[in-house]
């Protein structure tokens, strides 16, 4: 265990330089200015707000993960064709320290995006009827929902490079935002990129006492157990094709 935190930090060492940092600071604090001043003057009730803001959030996620997923492990495809990795001595530990930093700065980011947004909202509008749990329970969500996106985007990034990493992103972005309407009732729960919207959408809902909240709640309920299994499932691949990856052939 000491020699894994050992490597993500020597992870966190190999970023310094690079845009990974940058994008988990100005992403979410560009988002969250965008809609405080945008909801400054308006007259949606606040949990509207939230609902919408979050969402936002959700469905660029996936383009965010792709990007920096495929950033992360491109430096180590640039080393050699991963051959540093590959020849480490504890080869699936420091495959998963790479995933493990990428989990930490998705943390942080959210934690900005949550913290400003908050404090914006209370302070531009007066409202401080949503606490900070509430807030904190919301990005706990949205950071479990998103581990199953880390590693397909791993696997990808891996197996194709990055661009066709990037391009999932983008497709899984789209179809998050379809996942939203109506066309997501009933499939949601089985596309992992529908995870994190739904999973706010319907935690905002059931704290703003919607009506139909038994539906909700048995819907909520079965998507996070497809969630779960579906992430367990990913990682237990993940490991076990990092454990037989010998790089690209076409390197």
């Amino acid at each position: 265990m000491v020699q894994f935190f050992r490597f993500v930090r020597a992870d966190f060492q190999k970023i310094r330089r690079s845009s990974l940092l940058w994008i988990h600071i100005l992403v979410p604090l560009f988002i969250a200015a965008a809609f405080i001043v945008y909801y400054s003057n308006s007259t949606v009730n606040t949990f509207s707000k939230i609902s919408g803001y979050f969402g936002v959030l959700s469905i660029e996620f996936p383009l965010i993960i792709g990007i920096v997923t495929s950033n992360a492990l491109e430096q180590e495809a640039d080393a050699g064709n991963f051959q540093q990795l590959l020849m480490a001595r504890y080869k699936t530990a420091e495959f998963l320290s790479k995933i493990a930093m990428l989990f930490l700065l998705e943390l942080f980011s959210l934690f900005i995006a949550a913290g400003v947004f908050a404090a914006g909202m209370e302070f531009s509008n007066n409202d401080n009827l949503i606490s900070a749990a509430i807030y904190g329970k919301i990005v706990l969500l949205l950071f479990s929902s998103m581990v199953f996106l880390y590693f397909l985007h791993a696997l990808c990034s891996l197996k194709f490079g990055s661009g066709a990493s990037i391009g999932l992103g983008i497709g899984e972005s789209l179809i998050s935002a379809l996942m939203l309407t109506g066309l997501g009732d009933g499939i949601w729960k089985w596309i992992p990129c529908a995870f994190g919207v739904r999973f706010s959408y319907y935690y905002i809902g059931l704290n703003a006492n919607t009506t139909n909240s038994a539906y909700i709640i048995g819907d909520f309920k079965s998507g996070i157990y497809t969630c779960t299994a579906m992430t367990i499932a990913i990682i237990i691949i993940s490991v076990f094709f990092f454990y037989s990856f010998e790089g690209r052939s076409g390197d």
